[in-house]
């Protein structure tokens, strides 16, 4: 879609080591399928601000709604799960004469948007009437620079990527890993930790992935996917990976859950035992039938293309405003 370098719009989000950052992976994706430079206003430690920079984004430094007021963007863009939070933008940007856009995951959140945007697989946002939404899978905001169609299904690659995020997730991750090379000695076993800055493991069977913007290059030479409930998941499925879905917070596994009952995911219960998950990606790894399978429902139902259908949701809220 064509950029729009002059248009000015400021994405407001919430992210942190137990939160996650796919809110703040979500803007940055949104922002490159408008063609404008991201600009963030961040609820979260300093640790979330220096991650923004790291990934090429802007962060102010006044982190209260009277940021809008000063900027008077065009556009503000809300990805925030906590209501309460949410709201103060809303009413700082309408006050502004800014058009609002909300992000939201499995509805949760305050749908108050003139624009809402909910691409989850299930339990979308319920905006009022008057609000315009998209909801649904072919929305889910993901990196437009996924690579497409090239995970592996062959028989003989037995790559495993386990992306389960930073923080505390790291000895769950580094678990299933060595369950997986005690099973099965041939697979390549390769643990992403998020945003984390040291590795937490060195086993000749298993590769510390150091922290990359993004997870599109270590998905696409993937057999297999051990991955969280959250953006991780649509990406692989996206791209057509076999995943194993394992919901790292209880609020993810209604997401899991919808990806099982469809078949583009294997689902794992919250808090499942790292022996399961690890004995449910060997499984995979021994089957590429089921795995092709899998690809082709996965790539049906997240089609990747959902930030460029966002982006021009609101580009048309901006033209339709300036007329």
């Amino acid at each position: 879609m064509t950029a729009s370098s002059d248009l000015r719009v400021l994405f407001r989000v919430a992210a942190g080591p137990r939160r996650g950052f796919g809110h703040l992976v979500r803007s940055l994706s949104l922002a490159r399928a408008l063609g404008v430079r991201p600009l963030l206003c961040v609820r979260g430690s300093e640790q979330v601000v220096d991650t923004a920079l790291a990934l090429g984004a802007d962060v102010l430094t006044d982190g209260s709604p009277k940021s809008i007021g000063l900027l008077k963007p065009d556009v503000v863009v809300i990805d925030d799960p906590i209501s309460t939070a949410a709201r103060r933008w809303i009413d700082a940007a309408r006050r502004a004469g800014s058009i609002v856009v909300t992000v939201h995951d499995l509805g949760i959140g305050c749908p108050d948007g003139d624009l809402v945007i909910d691409g989850s697989v299930t339990c979308q946002a319920r905006p009022a009437k008057a609000r315009v939404a998209l909801t649904g899978a072919r929305y889910a905001i993901l990196d437009p620079r996924l690579p497409r169609g090239s995970s592996r299904i062959d028989a003989g690659t037995r790559r495993v990527l386990v992306a389960l995020g930073g923080g505390p997730r790291h000895a769950t991750a580094i678990a299933i890993a060595e369950a997986i090379a005690a099973s099965d000695p041939r697979a390549e076993i390769r643990v992403a930790g998020g945003f984390a800055t040291t590795p937490a493991h060195t086993s000749p069977a298993i590769t510390w992935v150091a922290p990359v913007q993004g997870l599109g290059e270590e998905l696409s030479q993937a057999t297999v996917a051990v991955v969280g409930g959250g953006v991780s998941l649509y990406e692989a499925c996206a791209m057509g990976v076999a995943a194993v879905g394992l919901p790292v917070v209880s609020a993810q596994a209604p997401t899991v859950r919808a990806f099982a009952r469809r078949g583009a995911a294997v689902g794992m219960p919250f808090r499942a035992a790292e022996s399961r998950t690890a004995a449910a990606a060997v499984a995979l790894l021994n089957d590429p039938a089921r795995r092709a399978a899998m690809r082709t429902r996965s790539m049906t139902l997240v089609d990747g293309e959902g930030a460029h259908r966002a982006a021009a949701a609101v580009l048309s809220f901006v033209q339709r405003k300036a007329l």
